[in-house]
């Protein structure tokens, strides 16, 4: 039993030892060196260049690279297969000239001699997000608008000055790569707060930072427990599971689905809520019906939709007051039944939307759907949370 012992431990030293002095090299082995690329081309981008070439007639070629500096101090290396006959060389935070060395390369890992290559790339793109940025107040912080014309993917970043220390401390993050994009940031009081807003890309270039002393308007949100079905004579409000009030009941799958066996169900149409008392309207959370990726984004979610107040209870629209026309975007742009992650993502998060200002206040809403996002009349979703200023 020593013996063997003994035996096994010897086999496994010798195994290690074997492993730590295996050493990597090329499963080819070559001492010619192949002729550079020639022919260079190159088309300057926005951050971006491409250098185009012509490949050397090198049977054993395996590569193209690219040797530079971003200009932030990052030195980076980018190749290209023998399948393609340019390189993309990206994230370039500033417009300006920068060098860049090609090498080919072969199977044996043996580099030709450099080519010297000058490119300009264009202003990077996380400037021109940055210089479409609007901040303004809004109830209970501040929104932000800004458009992302080529949809990259971008961070952007919330920061607030402590009013004793005067650091700046980041207070939110946004991740997006949509179009249009209009984003509040909510949580503060109604004083003046110094606010600070800058972009980043997925190279780790800043944009400029916009600086802004906004006041947040004063809000509380709408006391729930008084909600009401107003059920008036032309509502859809016929559920095909349980009853309006799901609308304003917290919970993760308090769903409010119209039944889709209502008499002449079509689009538009609408519901209507009793706050229990009028209020000054500030903005508005809706969730959507996600328990299921079938359902989001598709089906009778809404789409298009407008909330309208009165303060008395009538079918009469001449009565109505339109507070607004919202729109639930999906993020990705995907036709109804493809998802990303970004989109399951949001139906998770809900959709934010602010009231353009107005001063009157109401006590019943309308929520009347225009238009789904599959079309169907039956429409569903989760819940709706409302804020603004309480008239008593």
């Amino acid at each position: 039993m020593k013996n063997k012992l003994i035996y096994f431990l010897s086999a496994l030293v010798l195994l290690v030892l074997s492993c730590e002095e295996e050493v990597r090299e090329p499963l080819v082995k070559s001492n010619s060196t192949p002729q550079p690329p020639f022919n260079i081309q190159v088309e300057n981008l926005p951050g971006a260049a491409k250098i185009s070439y012509n490949l050397p007639d090198s049977p054993d070629l395996l590569y193209v690279m690219a040797e530079f500096s971003d200009g932030s101090g990052h030195e980076k290396t980018v190749k290209s297969s023998v399948f393609k006959n340019y390189l993309l060389l990206e994230g370039f935070g500033r417009a300006g000239e920068y060098s860049i060395t090609l090498y080919a390369v072969n199977r044996s890992e043996n580099y030709s001699e450099p080519v010297d290559v000058k490119i300009n790339p264009l202003q990077a793109p996380v400037h021109d997000v940055f210089a479409s940025l609007k901040a303004h107040s809004t109830f209970g912080g501040v929104n932000m608008t800004f458009v992302n014309e080529l949809e990259n993917e971008y961070t952007v970043y919330t920061l607030v000055k402590d009013t004793v220390s005067g650091n700046w401390t980041e207070y939110d993050r946004l991740y997006t790569s949509m179009r249009e994009q209009n984003y509040s940031v909510r949580g503060f009081l109604p004083i003046p707060t110094d606010f600070a807003f800058f972009f980043m890309d997925r190279w780790k270039n800043k944009s400029d930072t916009l600086f802004a002393n906004l006041t947040p308007l004063y809000e509380v949100e709408f006391d729930k427990t008084l909600w009401a079905d107003a059920d008036l004579p032309d509502d859809s409000n016929e559920p095909r599971y349980k009853p309006l009030y799901q609308l304003w009941t917290p919970g993760a799958t308090t769903y409010f689905f119209m039944s889709q066996d209502m008499v002449g169900l079509t689009l538009p149409n609408w519901v209507t809520i009793d706050l229990g008392k009028k209020y000054v309207f500030g903005r508005m959370h809706v969730d959507l019906t996600n328990h299921h990726n079938n359902w989001i984004y598709t089906q009778g979610t809404p789409k298009q939709f407008e909330i309208w107040g009165a303060n008395t209870k009538t079918t009469n629209w001449d009565e109505w007051t339109m507070l607004g026309e919202f729109e639930i975007v999906k993020p990705s742009g995907l036709p109804v039944g493809q998802l990303s992650a970004e989109d399951i993502e949001q139906a998770g998060a809900g959709h934010d939307f602010d009231f353009p200002f107005q001063s009157e206040a109401f006590r019943y809403i309308r929520f009347k759907t225009v238009t789904t996002f599959g079309g169907r009349p039956d429409v569903n979703f989760r819940e709706i949370t409302l804020w603004g200023q309480p008239v008593e």
